[in-house]
C-alpha cells in the first residue's frame, strides 16, 4: 500500500495490470506533450486507467498545429 507512485512512461506502456487495479485519485504527468498525438500508445493506456484527477506538464502545449492541444484537452476532459 503507498500513498503516491512516481513511475515512467514505459513503465505505463508495459500494460502492468498492478496500475490499472489501482483506483487513481490524481495523475501528474510530466512531458505531456508527448500526449499530443490521439493514436499515442501511452495516451490509450492511460486511458484504460481509472483517474479521478488529471495535471498535464509541458513546456510545449503546442508545436505544429492546433490539434495536438485539442489532445491533450480532449485527455482532461473526454466529454467536452
Amino acid at each position: 500500500k503507498f500513498d503516491a507512485l512516481i513511475t515512467t512512461f514505459e513503465m505505463i506502456l508495459s500494460e502492468c495490470p498492478e496500475l490499472r487495479e489501482v483506483q487513481w485519485r490524481c495523475v501528474v504527468i510530466d512531458e505531456a506533450h508527448r500526449l499530443k498525438n490521439r493514436n499515442c500508445k501511452l495516451l490509450d493506456s492511460l486511458k484504460h486507467m481509472e483517474l479521478e484527477h488529471k495535471v498535464l506538464l509541458t513546456g510545449t502545449p503546442l508545436q505544429n498545429t492546433v490539434e495536438e492541444l485539442f489532445s491533450l484537452l480532449h485527455f482532461l476532459e473526454p466529454a467536452q
